[in-house]
């Protein structure tokens, strides 16, 4: 028996299951314990006693005295209901409120505020918030898989959640966090993207670019704003809510590069006066974008500074992001390519980039990826004639030129 352990057991004070936790937090011994109304209850003892000193309780004193607290709280009568643990629909709708405080982003809050309707208040949003299990996160997690949601979504939710129940610690409300150690949906890892990973050929840009009409003679008034949005996403990597709220102020003719300040996200502004890497990097412009951006300054109404770059025609808005996409993919379509998501441009930016030899550090900066494992899969594209000369000497092989194709294709004309 250790010295602690006798000492206890000499005082007379060892604790059945179930009669609380002693712990030391900030150099002093803490006691917690469930109290008669089901709430959980924490309160300090006392100071650590250390060697040399003669101020402060042993752990021995503190046992004892938190023995004394849970008999004299189990003598009081229980608290009343509206003195009880809130429930996660409560601890939610705080969390809500901080957030709008702190100053997050609109488009945040309202992820946050439909999957707390849609997903939590169903599920546990009426338990009161010390009452809910491990085991519970997981049967959400479960349900909410089993009802077709994608891995992603089951994700964002527990994290939603991990927030709540962490203000719920913090708040003294719960003990600990249920969603701390619950199991959660992977991550898929980077590489197993990369086979699915779709993007448009040079050629096959041209073509859907063509696809769409360049005039008003059809009534299109779309036509020649969305033939320019799709042309920057794929040689710029910007993403379409970048593109969505881009102004024409952002756009340095001089330098030939795109400054990305701000993002149109559910219908808000967003990123303007931040120092995010995704909402403050520049990317150059390739001549035929530049030139285009040119005439269409020339061409639209809205050229002012603080106009968008990509407004309604008619409206001076910003566009409508589902239009863009359905007419992106309609032309996909119309020109006999693949059918591609709008994102996937971003992709034919970078695997385009990567097959030229661009460092993919040089290609992390472009896209605004904060993490450079998130652009490793566009390495895969990257020019392999080291690997291959590496390869070769390894089984013996005489040396390749390094350029194969070229000298192939000399010898069939």
């Amino acid at each position: 028996m250790g010295r602690v352990s006798a000492a206890i057991a000499l005082a007379g004070v060892k604790r059945s299951h179930g009669s609380g936790h002693l712990y030391v937090k900030h150099g002093s011994y803490y006691g917690r314990w469930r109290g008669v109304d089901g709430r959980l209850v924490n309160k300090r003892i006392g100071k650590v006693r250390t060697r040399g000193e003669k101020d402060g309780i042993t752990r021995a004193d503190a046992e004892r005295g938190l023995r004394r607290l849970v008999e004299a709280e189990r003598r009081q009568p229980a608290s009343a209901p509206s003195e009880r643990s809130p429930t996660v629909d409560d601890v939610a709708d705080e969390l809500r409120g901080r957030l709008a405080v702190e100053g997050a982003r609109l488009s945040y809050r309202q992820n946050c505020e439909s999957m707390q309707r849609v997903h939590v208040s169903p599920a546990i949003g009426k338990r009161r918030v010390d009452s809910v299990t491990r085991a519970d996160i997981e049967r959400l997690a479960r349900s909410m898989l089993e009802r077709g949601l994608a891995p992603k979504s089951v994700r964002n939710v527990m994290t939603f959640l991990h927030s709540v129940f962490a203000l719920a610690v913090e708040s003294e409300w719960a003990a600990g966090n249920p969603v701390a150690r619950a199991a959660r949906p992977r991550r898929r890892r980077e590489g197993d993207a990369d086979p699915d990973l779709q993007f448009l050929t040079l050629p096959e840009l041209d073509a859907v670019i063509a696809a769409i009409p360049d005039c008003t003679v059809d009534r299109d008034a779309l036509g020649p704003v969305l033939r320019l949005v799709i042309l920057s996403a794929a040689t710029s990597g910007l993403r379409q809510s970048e593109l969505l709220g881009l102004r024409w102020v952002h756009v340095d003719m001089r330098a030939q590069r795109i400054r990305v300040r701000n993002a149109w996200v559910r219908y808000e502004h967003s990123g303007e006066g931040t120092s995010d890497l995704s909402t403050r990097r520049s990317v150059p412009m390739t001549d035929r974008l530049a030139a285009e951006l040119k005439r269409w300054r020339l061409r639209t109404v809205f050229s002012d500074e603080e106009d968008l770059v990509f407004a309604h025609p008619e409206l001076g808005v910003p566009l409508d992001r589902t239009k863009v996409t359905r007419r992106f993919q309609g032309a996909c379509e119309a020109a006999g390519v693949r059918r591609i998501r709008f994102q996937d441009l971003r992709h034919t930016f970078a695997t385009t980039l990567a097959a030229a030899g661009v460092p993919v550090r040089t290609i992390q900066e472009y896209l605004g990826h904060a993490d450079l494992k998130t652009t490793q899969i566009y390495a895969h594209y990257a020019p392999s004639t080291r690997e291959v000369q590496v390869i070769n000497e390894a089984f013996g092989l005489p040396e390749r030129s390094t350029r194969p194709h070229r000298r192939s294709a000399d010898r069939r004309h």
